[in-house]
């Protein structure tokens, strides 16, 4: 091998200029920091295995920066499955899952 590399164009994508790649950041850093973010994927894990996994989530969340307990994330988690919550918390909920699991 002599050592000298071809750039291949169809591999090769320049970065997205400065201001994309901070508004990138600072969703990332708002969906981290979004309570709700986490209890749309511990919901139903809860629902299939009880009340316990608020209480290993909690411990995971703390380990994570998060100042919560057991007892907060069933309380949200519980205002999550209302009507009014899903209401109040709507638009969480669509930027969760269009930018975050589907997008």
């Amino acid at each position: 091998m002599s050592g000298d590399m071809t750039l291949q164009l169809a591999n090769y994508q320049p970065l997205p200029a400065k201001e994309e790649l901070q508004a990138w950041v600072e969703e990332q850093e708002r969906h981290a920091g979004d309570l709700t973010s986490h209890l749309w994927h511990i919901i139903p894990v809860a629902e299939r295995f009880g009340d316990r996994v608020y209480a290993v989530a909690a411990q995971s969340l703390k380990a994570s920066g998060f100042d919560v307990t057991a007892e907060q994330l069933k309380a949200l988690a519980e205002e999550l499955k209302t009507p009014a919550g899903l209401q109040k918390y709507a638009e969480e909920r669509r930027r969760h899952v269009m930018l975050h699991t589907t997008g």
